[in-house]
């Protein structure tokens, strides 16, 4: 763990990206203001720069003056405030998780904040675990939305559901190379393909490439889902579209980002560790990360201008 001298030398080393956990209910912006508000308390807490002196000129003006320092109480912590506020620190996300899901979330303080513009726009893959209930729809297609239809769901099976996903995978495949004009066979579409994941020229275009079911206890079941460009509420409309191929309902429980590019659960911070120390440490992890894994700033890969 790394140990500060001074408060000055601390703000110095937070530029970079980290990788915290985001609980569920809560929203980014909260998640950046507790990070804010923790790090102004921890640097407050170290030794400061000392309190600046004013020059004062004393004594009778028909005599020799005296010329002497004392201290500025302008400058006194409790007149002018804390030396560090959230002004100070600089916080923006890379890519935004919605209010009821949770998991890895990377965000760039002060200087890091380029790298997080730098990881928007080359749009990393997201995987996700999400979690559904059959048996209930919903109007919201979430656990919080009023219940709209109740159905059976005995006659599901893990293999239905495979079968399922595995025709969504492949439509949404099927989607993306019938997007770029060429045929599915052609010599063109595998030139296109091998330079890497194709990806849509529209940020706002989800595609899923890849999803399966890791676990299923009827009525409960979880997906796990890589993709790009999503969403929380289509995450939740593609568990209640599932329900309906299964000629049943179902609703979303959950959602956890559980990887984003090379950045997974393992790496994310706790709550109970936003703290300067803990935070420097793990923005010295994600540095060797991206230094490792450069295409996570330059992914190679193919884009779709259609």
């Amino acid at each position: 763990m790394v140990k500060f001298k001074n408060a000055a030398s601390a703000y110095k080393t937070l530029n970079g990206l980290i990788c915290v956990y985001k609980p569920p209910c809560v929203p980014v912006k909260q998640v950046q203001h507790i990070i804010k508000t923790n790090l102004c308390r921890d640097l407050n807490a170290l030794p400061v720069r000392p309190r600046e002196q004013r020059v004062e000129i004393v004594g009778a003006t028909n005599e020799p003056m005296m010329v002497k320092l004392v201290p500025n109480y302008a400058d006194d912590p409790l007149v002018c405030g804390p030396r560090y506020i959230h002004e100070d620190i600089r916080c923006s996300w890379a890519t935004h998780l919605g209010l009821f899901s949770s998991g890895v979330l990377l965000l760039g303080i002060n200087e890091g904040t380029r790298l997080t513009y730098k990881i928007n726009t080359g749009r990393p893959t997201r995987a996700f675990k999400v979690h559904g209930q059959l048996g209930k729809a919903t109007d919201t297609y979430f656990w919080n939305g009023k219940t709209v239809e109740r159905s059976t769901y005995h006659h599901i099976t893990r293999e239905k559901i495979d079968q399922v996903v595995a025709h969504i995978q492949a439509a949404h495949q099927k989607t993306m190379f019938e997007m770029s004009g060429l045929h599915m066979e052609s010599q063109t579409t595998y030139e296109l393909a091998s330079q890497g994941l194709i990806r849509p020229a529209s940020s706002k275009l989800p595609v899923i490439y890849g999803i399966k079911c890791v676990d299923f206890k009827p009525p409960n079941f979880t997906l796990e889902i890589q993709s790009i460009n999503e969403y929380d509420k289509y995450l939740w409309t593609l568990v209640h579209d599932i329900g309906v191929q299964l000629r049943s309902t179902a609703h979303c429980v959950g959602v956890n980002c559980i990887r984003q590019g090379k950045f997974d659960l393992e790496l994310a911070l706790l709550r109970k560790h936003w703290q300067l120390e803990h935070i420097v440490d793990n923005m010295n992890q994600c540095s060797q990360l991206l230094e490792e894994n450069e295409q996570l700033l330059k992914p190679e890969s193919a884009v779709l201008t259609a």
